[in-house]
């Protein structure tokens, strides 16, 4: 395991990017949502992901230089087209768009079509506290999830992202899959030859395993109970059906099949507090809550009670100051998309040197 200082893992990734096809805005917003979520320890969207985005670019399924635009536009509301362009760079159009709405109606809701892949649905969401705003972001995807009951793929994942401001605190960011565990967790097992645990995913028969090679062979990932697949349904409706995006097997793997277009879709909401009240005293009764909330007896086996995206917070403050942690098996990876593009590979840090490992 090395470890990398933030800013050189996303130089190194803005350069591929670039080397790929995108523009120096596009680049650096794709390179981003990949840092932002090894930064808050969601390492299985982070700079793993970087080889199966570049082989996108390079073999068309995502477009490197797309021409977004607004197909139906009104005062609080947009339908975007994404032009097949990566879903960080939609998304965060999308995101900046309801924003803008928001600022002058108090909700901006932008409904993407025609996307990608879309990373951690909370880096776009978290877009929206810039602006002292809630942000919500809820996308579907290539069907890798069992539907309640179910025994193969049927439904994406649907992942959701809200962000909520709560002044000196940390931001409430909720940001989940529908399933049991993300598929990249299973995939970033898989790397690292670990087994996963009991009740993630079923095998190609159906039958449940730990090996998280099965996903790949044509398993499925299992959903977060029936109340997990409902919200997967309802996501695919709003994220899909609503901006007339591609839905469940229309949508192809986006890291098995890197010539095709995905297609996919997403919803944007943005809520300005300063619409319905003033936004210091959303930040004090946000806090009251927090603290009646943890104020809460611990049953046994608890150490404290956590807000959603507390425990991020304070791993992205660990690796802000000790570097982002990188197994040798993805470091091999960045290393060979060096060599591929030509350009230095990022270089750990000197962890004697600088103290950082304590």
């Amino acid at each position: 395991m090395e470890r990398y200082a933030a800013s050189v893992l996303g130089e190194f990734a803005a350069e591929v990017f670039r080397a790929a096809g995108l523009s120096l805005r596009d680049a650096a917003i794709s390179a981003d949502c990949l840092i932002a979520a090894d930064l808050r320890g969601t390492h299985s969207h982070g700079v793993i992901r970087l080889p199966f985005l570049a082989r996108r670019l390079a073999q068309g399924g995502a477009n490197p230089a797309p021409q977004l635009r607004v197909l139906r536009d009104a005062p609080a509301t947009a339908l975007l087209d994404g032009d097949g362009g990566l879903g960080a760079v939609t998304a965060h159009h999308a995101m900046e768009l309801a924003m803008d709405k928001a600022a002058q109606m108090g909700v901006g809701l932008v409904v993407a079509r025609n996307s990608d892949f879309i990373g951690t649905c909370a880096y776009s969401a978290m877009l929206a506290l810039e602006r002292n705003m809630i942000g919500l972001t809820w996308t579907n995807g290539a069907p890798g999830m069992a539907p309640w009951g179910g025994a193969r793929n049927g439904i994406g994942n649907n992942p959701l992202g809200i962000a909520v401001p709560a002044g000196e605190s940390p931001p409430v960011v909720l940001d989940m899959a529908m399933s049991v565990s993300a598929g990249g967790k299973v995939r970033l097992a898989a790397k690292r030859g670990e087994k996963v645990p009991p009740g993630w995913i079923l095998d190609s028969a159906g039958r449940d395993t730990q090996d998280p090679a099965e996903l790949e062979a044509g398993g499925t990932l299992l959903p977060l109970g029936h109340k997990g697949f409902g919200l997967a349904v309802m996501g695919e409706i709003l994220a899909g059906v609503l901006g007339d995006a591609a839905i469940l097997h229309e949508i192809p793997p986006w890291f098995s099949e890197p010539a095709r277009r995905v297609a996919n879709g997403h919803l944007h909401l943005a809520i300005d507090i300063a619409a319905f009240r003033d936004p210091g005293g959303f930040h004090r009764r946000v806090g009251e809550m927090a603290g009646a909330l943890k104020a809460t007896p611990l049953r046994a086996g608890s150490d404290e009670i956590l807000l959603p995206g507390e425990r991020a917070a304070r791993t992205e403050a660990a690796h802000t100051r000790t570097g982002i942690p990188v197994p040798q098996e993805i470091v091999s990876d960045l290393d060979h998309l060096a060599a591929t593009y030509g350009i230095r590979a990022p270089q750990p840090l000197d962890l004697a040197a600088t103290g950082a490992a304590g």
